[in-house]
C-alpha cells in the first residue's frame, strides 16, 4: 500500500511536470502570436489552414522534444524518487538543476536538428516559464505532501536499531520531523536457533535505520542481513550525528559503499575566483553607494556628539585580528555604559553578545534606523577591499566569542568572516540561541563554494527588506 503510494505520487509529479512543459510550450507560442501555425494548437484558435501545420512542424518536433528531454533530465537527476527525509531546499534546487540543464541540452538539440524557424523571442519566453511552472509544481506538491503527513496519512513505518543510546535519540529526531510520514514501529531482537538474529515488531513495517555506535550489538550484522532478505530497506546512520555540520558524499571502495565526510573547502582556484568577486563586488558596491554613505555620514555627525565610523577588533582567518568598519549607531560612551553596569553586560552577554531589541540605552534615534536597514554595515566594504573580510562568510566575532564555538573553533577560523552569510539570511538577531548562530556558520563553512556565496547574497536583499532581526 505505501509503496504503491509513492509510485502514484511520482507517476503524477512526473504527468505534472510534463503538463506544465507542454503549458509553457502553448504560452510562448501564444505570447509570440505562434499559435495558428502550429498544427496540434490550431484546435485552440480554431483554425484550419492544412498548410499552417506544414510550417509549424519544427515547432512540433520542439514540443516532443522538450517533453522526451525533461523526461531524461528528471531520471538522471533522480527526482521522482522518494524524498522524505529531505527538506524543501534542496528538492527545488534539483528542480532548478534539471530545468538549466534540460533547457542547454534542448538548445543544443535544436542547433543539431537545424530547427531554424525556432525564434529567438520563443526560447527566451519557453524556457523560463517551463522553469517558474516546473519549480512552482515541486515546491505545491511537497507542501501538500508534508501537510498530509503531518495529519497522520502517507505514513510509513520505520524501525530503529544499532546502538541503544544513539537509536534512542536517532528515534527522537524521527517524531520530530512529523512531516517526512515516517511512523516508529517499537520491537526487539531475537535469537534464532541458528544463532543469528531477527527483528520482531509490534506491527508491520517498511524499513529500518540502522544507527552505528560503540554500543551495537554483535549480532547487528546478521540482523540487518535477515530484515534485507525479506525485502526490507535499511538505511545506515553514522555514530556522529555531528557529520551532518560536514560536506559529505557517498563513494564506493572496491565495491563496498563508503560514506565519506569533511574534507577540503575550496580549491585554489574557487578561492581565487572567490577573492575576485569579493575585490569586484565590493569596489562596486562602494562606488555605487558612495552618495548614500555620504549622507549616512552627514547624519551621524549631526545627531550626537562623537566619531563618524565605529571600529571594533574581530577575529579574522587564521585568528589574525583586525578591525571592523561601521558607521557609529551608538552613543561616544557606549563601551563605558556597558561595562560600568554589571547587570546589563550580564544581559549582553546572556543574550549572545546584544542586547534585546529595544532595551539598549548605548543606541542612538539614528542607530535604531540605521541598523533596521542594515545601513550601518557599510563601511565594511573597505574591510572587502583590504582582504580582512569576505562578501560572503561566516559573522564576524569578537575574542571573547570564540569560546562559544568550542572545539568548532579552529573551524570558524579557517574562513574569512563575511559581510553577509547563513545568519544574516536566518533572521540576524531573532536567533538568540548562540548554539545556533554558530552551527549556521560551520554550515556555511560545509557548503561554500562560489554558487553559495552568490545564493546568500541574492538572499541578503528580501531578508535587509524584512529587517528581520535587525537591531
Amino acid at each position: 500500500m505505501l509503496r504503491n503510494n509513492a509510485t502514484t505520487i511520482s507517476a503524477l509529479s512526473r504527468g505534472v511536470d510534463l503538463a506544465c512543459v507542454a503549458v509553457a510550450f502553448i504560452a510562448a507560442a501564444t505570447w509570440c502570436g505562434y499559435r495558428d501555425g502550429i498544427g496540434p494548437l490550431l484546435w485552440m484558435s480554431g483554425a484550419s489552414r492544412p498548410g499552417a501545420v506544414h510550417s509549424g512542424d519544427q515547432y512540433v518536433l520542439l514540443l516532443v522534444l522538450s517533453l522526451v528531454v525533461w523526461e531524461v533530465m528528471a531520471q538522471w537527476n533522480e527526482a521522482y524518487r522518494s524524498h522524505r527525509g529531505q527538506r524543501l531546499w534542496p528538492l527545488v534546487r534539483t528542480q532548478m538543476k534539471c530545468a538549466i540543464l534540460w533547457a542547454v541540452l534542448l538548445g543544443c538539440l535544436v542547433f543539431v536538428f537545424k530547427l531554424s524557424a525556432i525564434t529567438r523571442p520563443f526560447f527566451l519566453r519557453f524556457f523560463p516559464i517551463a522553469a517558474l511552472l516546473l519549480i512552482a509544481r515541486q515546491i505545491v506538491i511537497d507542501l501538500v505532501l508534508r501537510w498530509i503527513r503531518a495529519k497522520g496519512y502517507n505514513q510509513r513505518g520505520v524501525v530503529v536499531l544499532g546502538d541503544p543510546a544513539r537509536a534512542a535519540l536517532f528515534s527522537k529526531l524521527i517524531q520530530q520531523e512529523a512531516a517526512s510520514g515516517f511512523r516508529l514501529v517499537p520491537g526487539e531482537s531475537v535469537a534464532t536457533d541458528g544463532n543469528n538474529m531477527v527483528w520482531r515488531p509490534s506491527g508491520p513495517f517498511d524499513e529500518a535505520f540502522l544507527v552505528i555506535g560503540p554500543d551495537s550489538p554483535p549480532e547487528i550484522e546478521s540482523l540487518a542481513l535477515s530484515l534485507l532478505k525479506q525485502g526490507k530497506r535499511i538505511n545506515i546512520v553514522p555514530g556522529l550525528f555531528d557529520v551532518k555540520l560536514f560536506r559529505q558524499s557517498l563513494d564506493e571502495f572496491a565495491g563496498v559503499p563508503v560514506v565519506s565526510v569533511g574534507g577540503p573547502g575550496l580549491d585554489e582556484f574557487q578561492a581565487l575566483a572567490k577573492r575576485l568577486m569579493d575585490l569586484v563586488g565590493s569596489a562596486l558596491l562602494a562606488v555605487m553607494l558612495a552618495p548614500v554613505m555620504a549622507v549616512v555620514a552627514l547624519l551621524v555627525r549631526l545627531s550626537s556628539p562623537g566619531p563618524v565610523f565605529f571600529s571594533q577588533e574581530r577575529l579574522g582567518q587564521g585568528g589574525r585580528r583586525f578591525f571592523i568598519y561601521k558607521f557609529r549607531t551608538m552613543y561616544a560612551d557606549a563601551q563605558q555604559r556597558l561595562e560600568s553596569d554589571p547587570l546589563l553586560y550580564q544581559k549582553y552577554v546572556a543574550n549572545g553578545y546584544k542586547l534585546p531589541k529595544g532595551k539598549d540605552p548605548r543606541v542612538t534615534a539614528l542607530g535604531k534606523v540605521l541598523r533596521a536597514l542594515s545601513l550601518d554595515e557599510l563601511p565594511q566594504l573597505f574591510n572587502v577591499l583590504k582582504g580582512d573580510m569576505s562578501l560572503v562568510g561566516p559573522r564576524p566575532i569578537v575574542p571573547p566569542e570564540l569560546a562559544e564555538y568550542g572545539e568548532y573553533g579552529a573551524l570558524f577560523l579557517s574562513v574569512k568572516p563575511g559581510l553577509t552569510g547563513n545568519w544574516q539570511v536566518n533572521g540576524r538577531s531573532a536567533i538568540v540561541d548562540y548554539t545556533r548562530r554558530a552551527a549556521l556558520d560551520i554550515e556555511y563553512i560545509r557548503d561554500q563554494s562560489i554558487k553559495t556565496d552568490l545564493n546568500i547574497l541574492l538572499r541578503t536583499i528580501p531578508a535587509v527588506l524584512r529587517r528581520k532581526g535587525a537591531h
